[in-house]
């Protein structure tokens, strides 16, 4: 079994494209390659893909994480420069790695939102939810650094994937908001998603 993990950046206007139409982009992606993918059985096959949680819609996204099966044991660098020669302008692959990775144990997410100046944080974010509605308390971010720049405020922060929200509710002087990385709850060695972890060592 050949399972390779790979970060990809959703850029530009790519990042108003629905975490549903990513994944199916990802597919045809893979597909326009020359790498021989493992399948799923039954009438309608599909890749073996696994992914990390897509952002809302409108946040650009440095962290997309997905892991894939294929039939022959690639090297890495051709694996990234297949995926580079078909891949869509603004949804770029970033890191391959040879690596067996369950994503559902990632824990939590590192965002950064750039709001106009004037701009003050509220005391909690009320989030919609299938139940209803649920209030996240701005304590709960965690590394939170705030830092004023000449004409605008840049905000980063850490939160637990469980009280993910779309930062844009924040307020309406968010203009721009991006998934800066993914962090796991164990260590994954040799792995990119380890690199920048605030938690390890």
């Amino acid at each position: 079994m050949n399972k390779y993990l790979i970060k990809f950046k959703k850029l530009g206007m790519y990042r108003f494209i629905s975490g549903l139409d990513t994944i199916s982009m990802i597919e045809r992606t893979f597909r326009r390659t020359n790498l021989k993918m493992q399948f799923t059985e039954g009438f309608h096959p599909k890749p073996k893909f696994t992914y990390v949680d897509p952002v809302a819609t409108g946040v650009i996204d440095w962290a997309f994480y997905l892991t894939i099966e294929l039939l022959e044991d690639y090297n890495t660098s051709f694996v990234k420069e297949e995926i580079k020669r078909v891949q869509p302008p603004h949804f770029v692959v970033d890191k391959v790695l040879k690596k067996d990775v369950n994503l559902s144990k990632i824990h939590s997410y590192e965002f950064q939102i750039i709001a106009r100046k004037n701009f003050n944080l509220p005391e909690k974010i009320v989030k919609k939810t299938k139940r209803g509605f649920r209030e996240i308390p701005i304590s709960s971010l965690e590394n939170l650094k705030i830092i004023e720049k000449k004409d605008y405020i840049v905000i980063n922060y850490i939160i637990e994937k469980e009280n993910t929200f779309n930062p844009y509710i924040i307020s309406d002087a968010v203009f721009l908001a991006i998934r800066k990385e993914c962090y796991p709850s164990f260590l994954f060695e040799g792995s990119v998603l380890d690199e920048k972890n605030p938690r390890s060592g």
